[in-house]
């Protein structure tokens, strides 16, 4: 099975309303741009996979296909489905858009066996997509041109000139809206050869960072569970996404567990997908990235 394709194997264009027919390929749209190329088609291949054969999927990191991917089913029936069954299932923090793709992928004119007719029509479309993008770039870069001679001139009018009291912080008094100095009255300068004293140099508290701002991670932080919860209720709720790799109960512990997913990327799609879920009548799990 041919799995590798060109950039333009697949146009990046959807069918419009009124032109809205069925295809067994898929074009998602709204991938997290992070995500390195590899793992992003790794998880697609997992998620869509469960609906049936996936003969090719297509994702390029270039400014044209950024964020988009097309997943190739063996039939338009599997590929209805996946659609409508997927369809705003958030991946890696950012839910999917996913529609018909407008254009046969080469795999299936392969398969079809019109490859040749198909390629000539994508030669055609890619060369009037190059005359259309040549006058939209000379007008944008035109549109930089004057924003950047704005911006100059909006900082030489706010330049100081000759005469004019310096600003507030180069003579050692506080910004606009800052607080006085230590030891010195409000809005007045320090005493000249008299340096302002510093504030006290005391250890510092660390702050706790709260768990909904802690860096990613691969494992989990799974609170508010239920006391009587076991381990196969959450290897089937977590399993559900790509990468899992184990629970882990605490003993002794009751209402805790963390997960492990194979990188802080898939476990990230769990976490966003499965916070505040209700497992229970009176308990909506909360889950974070576990602390490093």
């Amino acid at each position: 099975m041919d799995t590798e394709m060109t950039e333009a194997s697949v146009e990046p264009t959807v069918a419009t309303p009124d032109q809205n027919a069925l295809s067994p390929t898929l074009y998602i749209r709204n991938l997290n741009e992070s995500i390195k190329l590899e793992v992003l088609k790794k998880s697609l291949r997992t998620i869509f996979g469960q609906y049936g054969e996936i003969l090719d999927i297509v994702a390029h990191k270039n400014i044209r296909m950024r964020g988009q991917a097309f997943v190739a089913f063996d039939s338009t029936d599997t590929a209805t489905k996946a659609m409508n069954e997927v369809q705003s299932f958030p991946l890696y923090g950012k839910p999917m858009t996913i529609q018909y793709a407008k254009n046969k992928s080469d795999i299936h004119a392969k398969r079809d066996g019109e490859f040749e007719e198909h390629k000539a029509k994508r030669l055609v479309r890619k060369e009037q997509f190059a005359k259309d993008f040549k006058p939209r770039k000379k007008t944008s870069r035109q549109k930089q041109a004057a924003l950047e001679q704005q911006q100059q001139q909006q900082q030489q009018q706010g330049m100081a000139y000759p005469g004019m009291a310096p600003y507030p912080g180069a003579m050692g008094m506080p910004g606009y809206g800052m607080p006085p100095a230590p030891g010195v009255p409000g809005g007045a300068l320090p005493p000249v050869g008299i340096t302002a004293p510093a504030a006290s140099a005391g250890p510092a508290a660390v702050p706790m960072i709260p768990d909904e701002f802690l860096p990613r991670n691969n494992i989990l932080f799974v609170q508010n569970l239920p006391d009587d919860v076991v381990e196969s209720q959450l290897v089937e709720l977590f399993s559900r996404y790509p990468g899992f790799k184990e629970v882990r109960m605490v003993p002794g512990k009751k209402g805790i567990a963390f997960v492990e997913y194979d990188n802080e990327y898939v476990s990230e799609t769990a976490k966003n997908a499965l916070a505040d879920y209700s497992i229970s009548e009176d308990n909506k799990m909360k889950v974070t990235f576990a602390r490093k």
